[in-house]
């Protein structure tokens, strides 16, 4: 698989010889960032297309039946990247749905699936780009961005980088909080961008794989739409969140043995509706069924619809706790 070219050593050579008579801060801050950036310096791409990621990525279709769509797209990318003789890469993707849907639950299962480094950035109420271009080298507290923080860290050249409610950002005294994404978007730039930190290293960014998450695409400009793939993420049917109950719970047992001698096998039918009517996600269920399996298991392995509001109850009291 290609190795393409990350950043020029050159750059990072000059640099190293003026650290030496910088200021105390400036030496450790560039120490700091350099290192890591050093030893990750020669990239190879992740995620080439194998059977057992083919496998994976089904069972993920099975788990969130209304990303189907997404996911055969990222199939059909991932079978281009393997005839080209490289790993996924510069999917721009932009997932737009109501709250609920399991927008960001899902970004972060496919990077797991994928098995790429993954960076999840909140977007609500970011007010300047400096969080992903990072901040101007002349303040005193400058810090990198995102896109250098994740590539810095990066043992391959196409992680992931996820805008969570991209739709949630709000501009401050002029200043737009997207305006250096319009530049990672583009692959010609993206091959020489300068975090505003260190301004003096390029580094090849046109490989990171994008996935945006909205509320309300209408919140978007139509040069910010253009750059991405749109995806329309409906909520799941009732039929589709039955079948996830019983799936999960299936599984649960299935990853612990020694539980499953002790439980029903099947979930009774009336428990999947009613749960089924409680839930307002699929991105609960997993944690739900660990409570309701831990309390049956002092009732011999009954798992009752008693059981329900309970967990309801604890989970609107713990709702912090759920991503």
């Amino acid at each position: 698989m290609q190795s393409p070219d990350f950043l020029d050593v050159r750059e990072l050579v000059g640099i190293s010889k003026r650290i030496g008579s910088s200021d105390k801060d400036d030496s450790q801050r560039y120490t700091r960032w350099l290192t890591p950036l050093i030893q990750h310096a020669v990239k190879d791409f992740g995620t080439p297309r194998t059977d057992a990621l083919d496998v994976a990525l089904d069972r993920l279709a099975q788990d969130h039946p209304n990303f189907d769509t997404v996911i055969g797209w990222v199939e059909a990318e991932l079978g281009f990247a393997k005839a080209a003789g490289h790993g996924l890469d510069f999917q721009r993707i932009l997932l737009v749905g109501p709250a609920g849907t399991g927008k960001t639950t899902f970004c972060l299962e496919l990077a797991k699936v994928l098995g790429l480094p993954a960076e999840v950035v909140a977007m609500n109420n970011r007010q300047t780009h400096a969080f992903l271009g990072g901040s101007e080298a002349y303040w005193g507290n400058t810090q990198p961005g995102a896109v250098f923080k994740l590539l810095a860290h990066s043992p391959v050249i196409n992680p992931i980088l996820v805008l969570d409610e991209i739709d949630k950002t709000s501009s401050y005294h002029g200043y737009d909080p997207l305006a250096s994404l319009y530049t990672l978007l583009e692959r010609r730039t993206a091959e020489q961008f300068a975090d505003a930190s260190f301004p003096e290293v390029h580094i090849n960014a046109a490989h990171i794989n994008w996935i945006a998450t909205a509320n309300d695409i209408g919140e978007l400009s139509t040069p910010l739409r253009s750059r991405f793939n749109v995806f329309e993420i409906r909520p799941l049917h009732e039929d589709e969140m039955a079948e996830l109950v019983g799936r999960m719970y299936g599984r649960l047992l299935d990853e612990h043995p020694a539980v499953r001698t002790l439980m029903e096998p099947v979930l009774p039918e009336a428990v999947v509706g009613e749960l089924v009517a409680v839930l307002e996600s699929g991105r609960d269920v997993d944690r739900l069924l660990r409570m309701m399996v831990g309390r049956a298991l002092s009732n011999d392995g009954q798992i009752t619809s008693a059981m329900i509001p309970e967990m309801k109850h604890e989970r609107a009291s713990t709702r912090m706790g759920f991503v």
